[in-house]
């Protein structure tokens, strides 16, 4: 595990942190920390935002949700929402968000997310992508460097052989 701590993007109603990375043989499991506060939003526009993934089913409504995304040291591009190519196929590195938790109240809510990218990325730098238009978060990029993710995945215990 490295923890990183860093603070990625932040606006008037919301804080993204990038928390650590567990490595694995095959991927890193990011752990990212967002932080929504209420301040001047409605208890409607409050519990949306919250809840996005309940009440963002428009187009319009799905550009403005929280995106996350990488851009890998040979050049690929990935999104946690471009899971497969257009014929259904994985060819290659992907970028998925998934599990996490969350709680809060009226007037802040606490989100844990974890960001699978798998493969192992390629030596160089790694960045980090993430907006949400919603909570005026426009486009912000973090580079964390490889090689203390390959290094991690050398030590990583190997539980079976097969």
């Amino acid at each position: 595990m490295i923890g990183y701590g860093l603070r990625w993007a932040t606006s008037e109603h919301a804080a993204i942190v990038v928390e650590s990375a567990r490595v694995f043989t095959d991927g890193v499991l990011f752990q990212i920390g967002r932080q929504v506060r209420r301040r001047d939003l409605s208890e409607r526009q409050f519990q949306q935002l919250i809840h996005e993934d309940h009440f963002f089913v428009s187009e319009e409504g799905r550009r403005a949700r929280l995106q996350y995304g990488a851009i890998l040291s040979d050049g690929q591009r990935l999104a946690d929402s471009d899971l497969f190519d257009e014929d259904g196929v994985d060819d290659g590195a992907v970028l998925l968000r998934q599990g996490g938790s969350g709680g809060g109240g009226a007037s802040s809510y606490r989100y844990a997310d974890d960001l699978w990218l798998h493969p192992l990325p390629p030596a160089g730098s790694l960045e980090l992508v993430v907006q949400w238009p919603a909570l005026q978060v426009p486009e912000h990029r973090i580079t964390l460097p490889v090689g203390d993710l390959l290094r991690a995945a050398e030590q990583v215990t190997t539980l079976w052989s097969d």
